[in-house]
């Protein structure tokens, strides 16, 4: 059975856990005693567990964790190595921890904001599944009792019920099977770029991810440019911390137009993807050479336009699925209603 991967706030965790040992003059071997000591985690504990034995053999931090590439992204890895070789290990250690803390801050908030809606649709998506098979059927009989003329709708609403109800297992296999071929697709290379392409360009979804995707491509951005490396070399590293094909493919040809000396604002802007607050704060670092700042200030820019986006769809949505079961459940009612209120007016 393949182990699973580390999540951020694990690697969190043990970065912000390593340093403050570090930072108490500790060698490294006993820090990671310390952690693998105290981790709940079984996969990290088997990973310190690893890396204590490749240190013994004189490996470096970095070239130990090379091995599980899977769990500590390139980014992470790279940055260590950095630190390792700088002889700033604890304070890039520090700056890793604030990273991941900040992109579960994130996710965090994306959670509370959708997951009042996501419950509220499902509530009224099996209300509205109880009525239409269980309750709507049981007025037939009665209906049909009372004789009269059943309205065309009353009638569409039953028949619809009926199909329904005879068919439920046909139409869970269904909506199984286009969940099934969805996660196929996704798996695939081109169904992972066109997927995650059309996050960008979707209504309502669009601004939210392109603020998502700005505030984490800015702020991891300007942790590499602070610790050294080059533009070209900072966007190859963010490809896997973003984790998203469409954006990976952007940044491929951002890198060859940054090697040809295109400056970074300019490169961006060709993304068309993220807002025009965005591109002039860069435009503004790339005149003042404060890179780095700016983009500290425009993660911050963006963090603050994905909650305001986030806020607003919460707003809207929510309100809206409650008119529309209430709409729904009034129309399923009227039906029932409508043939008794014309049996009864015909035996008055």
């Amino acid at each position: 059975m393949k182990n699973k991967k580390l999540d951020n706030q694990v690697m969190a965790t043990f970065t912000r856990q390593l340093g403050l040992v570090l930072d108490s003059d500790l060698p490294i071997s006993s820090g990671l005693e310390i952690i693998q000591s105290k981790t709940k985690s079984d996969r990290l504990r088997t990973i310190i567990i690893s890396v204590q034995g490749e240190l013994k053999n004189g490996y470096s931090l970095s070239e130990s964790l090379l091995k599980y590439s899977d769990d500590f992204t390139p980014f992470v890895v790279h940055m260590i190595e950095l630190g390792e070789k700088s002889g700033s290990l604890t304070n890039v250690l520090n700056q890793i921890a604030d990273t991941l803390e900040k992109e579960i801050e994130i996710k965090s908030k994306v959670k509370a904001a959708l997951s009042y809606p996501i419950i509220l649709s499902l509530m009224m998506l099996s209300v509205i599944v109880l009525l239409v098979v269980k309750v709507l059927p049981s007025f037939s009989d009665i209906l049909s009792s009372l004789g009269g003329e059943m309205p065309m709708f009353t009638d569409w609403m039953l028949n619809s019920s009926k199909f329904i109800g005879n068919n439920i297992v046909v139409i869970l296999g269904a909506i199984l099977a286009i969940v099934i071929v969805y996660f196929l697709y996704k798996s695939t290379k081109k169904g992972s770029y066109a997927i995650d392409k059309m996050k960008f360009y979707m209504p309502i979804q669009k601004d939210i991810v392109s603020a998502l995707v700005g505030t984490k491509f800015a702020r991891n951005l300007s942790v590499l440019l602070k610790s050294g490396f080059s533009f070209s070399i900072a966007m190859e590293m963010l490809k896997p911390i973003i984790d998203n094909q469409y954006m990976s493919s952007l940044i491929d040809e951002a890198v060859i137009k940054l090697k040809d000396g295109e400056p970074l604002s300019d490169v961006v802007e060709k993304f068309n993807i993220f807002p025009g607050v965005m591109i002039r704060l860069l435009s503004v670092a790339q005149q003042t050479g404060h890179m780095d700042k700016m983009l500290d200030k425009v993660a911050v820019e963006m963090e603050k336009e994905a909650d305001l986006k986030l806020e607003n769809v919460a707003t809207v949505i929510e309100p809206l699925l409650i008119i529309i079961l209430s709409v729904l459940i009034g129309i399923i009612l009227v039906s029932v209603i409508l043939p008794i209120i014309n049996i009864l007016n015909s035996i008055g």
